[in-house]
């Protein structure tokens, strides 16, 4: 029953279990003293005495929680209890999906909400641009310790059915929604390891309110520094578990950091006895343990350890045969790169990947997507699309500095027609307005691959300052390298933790490490493919 403009009415809407038809029977014009929806369920008991658990009321807030919260004058009552997704939500986020070119503006949106309760089951919810729902499909990421369901919010998707889950859920599909949700999960995986991160700090800080935390004061020396960050691992893991008054959690957490300094391989198997660690938890420590000897676990530096096996991946994967004929820049080697800043300095906190001149600039400027904005064109007249925008973090009375990498694949040689391409780009930005008197920006432009030509080779040693520079104003600078000199840079710096770690990286390491931080870029088979013809 509902009232409107022609009074009030009812419909009847009829359909069975697994069949896509619905028969509505309009009855016009009611009589009825009230409003409202009535559900009538007949055969099938077990499922109707589902519908009566506590617990379907938090799985019908999570479906309706994007709807209700958009149009909170609808009221949804079940079993005589109000929905309000206020009352279990405890971290909400949201920001536009890029899903590549094809797409119009304004395009998806992913909004991410965290459960103060657990829910049934993990879900990516795609549905229109309101929050009603549409399809379910499964998250399709590892975030053990969080509780969330994901929503995809698009006008495009007002009309999709259970019909459309299949497209949607086929990992390389080109549809509008296969790349929606190909997107979605790929920043679902960034944004679970940044709130992770954050929730450890959050952890720390509060330990250290409530006088719990082991330690005081700040490392001074780097074997305290390493202890501190593998404490502050397998606390941030066990968290959840460590509990009672304060001083019961005090000394837990003496006693972990003592079983730490002394017998750091027993962890896993005395953590698992006391707190029963699910199986995320305990592969993840078991990871930490086994990654290097154990007698040097406590001088383990995991960031350190990543890199080491990262940079071994990528100089296998840009100058072994079988894979540098084959990858590709865009969706393998960008995609990485986004995810490994620090190969470029670790000054730079985020980077974008294909970005238009334009929006380029309008980043840069600190300006949010979606505004109206002035189109940039280079020289001849034609757009431009940077491979990587990386912008470094900038404090009181320093300077910004932006930089753009432009990634050529392996089997291409580095040419002037390779650096003319830069250098248009450099050009463009040199004459924008918004630039051209600003000596508080930085900008820096490098031109990446395997090898380089004579004349560009004769560039780079006229110019004198070495490092591959072939151009520099004081405002913008242009570089011409090599993956090999930045890997060996790379290597250089992290010789002293390795020899500290007594650490050496493994075709094995390397692909496990592919699988583990870049599965989304697909380039195992690339490593595993190498092995199977050594």
């Amino acid at each position: 029953m509902s009232d409107g403009p022609g009074g009030r009415s009812k419909v009847v809407i009829r359909f069975q279990d697994g069949d896509s038809d619905f028969d509505v029977d309009d009855r016009g014009r009611a009589d009825s003293d009230g409003t409202g929806t009535v559900v009538r369920l007949t055969g099938h008991a077990q499922r109707k005495e589902r519908l009566t658990l506590q617990s379907m009321k938090g799985e019908l807030t999570g479906r309706l929680a994007m709807y209700l919260s958009k149009y909170p004058v609808v009221k949804v009552w079940w079993c005589g209890e109000p929905l309000d997704p206020s009352e279990v939500i405890r971290h909400q986020h949201e920001e536009p999906l890029k899903i590549g070119s094809g797409a119009e503006s304004p395009g998806p949106v992913l909004r991410i909400v965290e459960w103060k309760t657990k829910p049934q089951r993990r879900e990516l919810l795609v549905c229109d641009a309101v929050g009603v729902h549409r399809i379910t499909l499964r998250t399709g990421i590892q975030a053990p310790d969080f509780d969330f369901t994901a929503y995809v919010l698009w006008d495009k998707f007002a009309g999709l059915t259970d019909h459309d889950m299949l497209e949607g859920e086929f990992e390389h599909s080109d549809s509008l929604l296969g790349r929606a949700v190909e997107a979605a999960r790929a920043r679902l995986r960034s944004y679970f390891r940044e709130r992770e991160r954050d929730r450890a700090k959050e952890l720390i800080a509060k330990w250290i309110e409530e006088g719990v935390y082991p330690y005081t004061g700040e490392p001074t020396v780097p074997v305290d520094v390493a202890e501190r960050e593998a404490f502050d691992s397998v606390a941030t893991l066990v968290s959840r578990h460590l509990q009672g008054s304060r001083q019961a959690r005090r000394t837990q957490m003496v006693l972990l950091r003592e079983a730490l300094r002394r017998q750091p391989h027993a962890m896993p198997k005395v953590l698992d006895d006391l707190f029963g660690l699910s199986g995320a938890q305990k592969e993840r420590l078991e990871g930490l343990v086994e990654r290097t000897p154990l007698t040097n676990l406590v001088a383990a530096n995991a960031q350190a350890v990543d890199r080491i096996d990262f940079l071994g991946m990528l100089r296998s994967l840009l100058f072994e045969p079988q894979s540098r004929t084959v990858m590709r820049e865009v969706d393998q080697l960008h995609r990485m790169l986004e995810k490994e800043l620090w190969v470029f300095g670790d000054e730079y906190a985020s980077a974008v990947s294909e970005v238009g001149l334009t929006e380029a600039l309008e980043r840069a400027l600190g300006r949010s997507p979606g505004v109206p904005r002035q189109q940039v064109r280079r020289a001849d007249g034609r757009g431009g699309r940077l491979d990587l925008m990386l912008s470094a973090v900038a404090g009181a009375g320093q300077n910004k500095r932006h930089l753009v990498v432009e990634l050529k694949r392996p089997s291409v040689t580095l040419a002037e027609k390779e650096v003319a391409q830069v250098r248009s780009y450099a050009f463009t930005v040199s004459k924008d307005e918004r630039y051209s008197h600003d000596d508080q920006t930085k900008w820096d432009f490098w031109l990446i691959g395997n090898t380089i030509d004579e004349v560009v080779r004769w560039m780079i040693e006229s110019h004198g300052e070495g490092g591959g520079l072939i151009q520099n104003d004081g405002r913008i600078s242009i570089r011409v390298v090599t993956w090999g000199e930045i890997l060996d840079t790379c290597e250089s710096q992290l010789k002293k933790q390795q020899e500290r770690l007594n650490y050496a990286s493994s075709q094995a390491r390397s692909a496990e490490y592919a699988e583990r931080a870049h599965a989304d870029a697909n380039v195992l088979h690339l490593l595993t493919s190498r092995n199977d013809t050594a």
